[in-house]
């Protein structure tokens, strides 16, 4: 029982450091909550409930994530995202419009197609919640499309534009499809 103890944490160290070598600014709960801070809804002018940049902003957001592809990002990304946003998910966070467009148009290389059904927003004091069902088909295993379910946690400037936005979902499903890594993960996860 240790000895599997003993590889399974070997293995989950494997996986965090290749994880971490998906580049960026490096994923810190230090960074999140800083930015958390930084757009504060009691502290930051955020986008007025109920007002047309409010009913824009959900709109732009729910069409820009339809289809998450290279020539929306191109197209769109300047749009929807403010000059100095956040963005983090479990492979990456970057800072600034153009960060966020030149990681999304990196990510759609690996990708055949991805789209975003985007379930249910909810709202609470200035944060915006997107539920939503991604179905994803990335390249290297392009006849086994895969679907997940996550959240967008969102905050909007006084304009619209986001200002502030985490993605929460499980990333590993990716992962789990390079061979080697994918099994070990696979295995990782029936051990814990």
């Amino acid at each position: 029982m240790k000895y599997k103890m003993h590889i399974g944490l070997t293995l989950l160290s494997l996986i965090v450091a290749l994880w971490g070598c998906t580049g960026g600014k490096p994923m810190t709960l230090e960074n999140y909550t800083k930015e958390l801070a930084a757009t504060d809804p009691a502290k930051t002018a955020l986008v007025k409930p109920g007002s047309a940049e409010e009913k824009s902003g959900i709109e732009n957001f729910k069409e820009y994530y339809k289809i998450f592809a290279e020539d929306v990002i191109r197209r769109d990304t300047k749009k929807l995202y403010a000059r100095d946003a956040f963005f983090k998910d479990g492979y990456k966070e970057v800072k600034g419009v153009e960060a966020i467009e030149t990681y999304f148009i990196a990510t759609t290389k690996a990708v055949v197609s991805c789209t975003f059904d985007i379930t249910d927003v909810s709202v609470h004091e200035g944060n915006y919640y997107f539920r939503w069902v991604m179905k994803l088909t990335i390249k290297r295993d392009k006849d086994n499309p895969m679907g997940q379910i996550g959240m967008s946690h969102i905050r909007f400037g006084p304009d619209g534009k986001v200002i502030f936005h985490a993605d929460y979902w499980d990333t590993s499903i990716v992962f789990e499809r390079v061979p080697v890594l994918g099994t070990i993960i696979r295995w990782a996860k029936e051990q814990f």
